[in-house]
């Protein structure tokens, strides 16, 4: 069965669920395919919002059944584990007089889904504005965390323990993005001093706008889509994960003009209209999202070859390193930039060579610099 027929099912479903009518049912084209289908179900990260609809699973095989009810379960029980973790710590941040606003996936999961832990992903992304690290590590570590190994320039990441065995992680964002020059046009573009409260989380917590929380799931999929990301060992470029059409879907879905209206200008101003109109379409294709004619319209007209856009799609690595080095803050920021460009980390190196998994790590990065030598010479990107 092919992965196009199991998706297109469920969309339909998810589509149905979001609603509120009866999902379809289980096609007999697809009998014999529950294995694919639980896979697809894992990478579009819906099945928690599929198995707390009253029928969806009612006509599916029992033994897939079983499974997405299983896998349900976990994801609840996850999503005590992390609050309980994460909930602290923001306390702690906000006690010591550090602005946080926590982004992304827990952003979405605790403003605009019903329940938090239908919003399935693996950590929690936080923003510092202009936060100490010292400070901050310190903060961590008396919370219990500790820093894992995957540190960037800009970014990097924490873990802790619970006493009901999951490990919640935590990014830590010092720029609102990884490079230095999106984080740049973002923060003085996008409305970051306007966040929203995030209560069932922590009574301090507070997130990421709904206008500018749907700029950055559409940046997040087209970067996805257009430079990758591992899973496992498995380096996929596939941006039409269903859980980001559900996160455009309930972001629109309490919009009003005014909201639209912002929409438009951030996107014009940012150079994202593009990917935010490819990410509405999504939505729209697959689930039914109402998108006013008079929006595509406005992004259609913007410039499509600015900011974002443009340091996306027409540079080559260098001028992306310059951009960046130019928008750092200090240099301090710009000392790390260089030095994560020149001597990643040790995750970075295993994902980007997944089969010299035996090479020592000076050798790994001597075939690296070879590689972006011989690119720089062939005038590759």
């Amino acid at each position: 069965m092919s992965t196009a027929t199991i998706d297109t099912y469920l969309a339909d479903c998810t589509g149905s669920v979001l609603r509120g009518e009866a999902a379809p049912r289980w096609p007999e084209a697809l009998s014999g395919s529950e294995n694919a289908v639980a896979g697809r179900l894992a990478f579009h990260g819906i099945a928690l919002l599929l198995a707390q609809a009253p029928g969806v699973l009612d006509s599916w095989p029992q033994g897939l059944a079983h499974k997405v009810r299983e896998q349900a379960g976990i994801r609840t029980f996850w999503e005590k584990g992390h609050r309980a973790a994460i909930a602290p710590l923001l306390e702690a941040l906000a006690a010591a007089g550090i602005r946080t606003l926590v982004m992304k996936g827990t952003a979405l999961a605790y403003s605009v889904y019903p329940d938090p832990a239908v919003r399935e992903r693996g950590d929690t992304d936080i923003f510092l504005p202009g936060a100490n690290r010292r400070q901050v590590r310190d903060i961590f570590r008396a919370c219990g965390f500790w820093e894992t190994g995957d540190t960037k320039a800009l970014q990097e990441s924490w873990q802790c323990d619970t006493v009901i065995g999951f490990e919640p992680a935590v990014d830590v964002h010092w720029r609102i993005n990884a490079s230095a020059a999106i984080s740049q046009l973002l923060e003085c573009e996008l409305g970051l001093d306007a966040g929203v409260p995030l209560a069932g989380l922590a009574p301090c917590a507070q997130g990421i706008g709904p206008v500018d929380n749907l700029v950055l799931v559409a940046i997040n999929r087209s970067a996805h889509g257009q430079f990758g990301y591992y899973s496992g060992a498995d380096r996929l470029f596939e941006s039409d994960r269903l859980i980001w059409a559900v996160d455009a879907h309930l972001l629109v879905k309490a919009f009003g003009p005014g909201d639209w209206e912002m929409l438009v200008q951030r996107a014009a101003r940012t150079g994202t209209a593009a990917i935010v109109s490819d990410t509405l379409a999504f939505a729209q294709r697959a689930l039914g999202t109402c998108v006013p004619d008079a929006v595509r319209a406005g992004l259609a007209q913007a410039p499509a070859d600015r900011g974002l856009a443009a340091y996306f799609g027409a540079s080559s690595h260098l001028w992306r390193l310059r951009r960046d080095l130019a928008a750092c803050t200090g240099p301090g920021e710009a000392a790390r930039v260089l030095r994560y460009v020149a001597l990643p980390s040790d995750e970075f190196l295993q994902a980007r060579f997944p089969d010299l998994t035996g090479w020592p790590r000076p050798a790994l990065h001597l075939r690296r610099w070879a590689e972006g030598a011989g690119k720089l010479l062939t005038g590759r990107r």
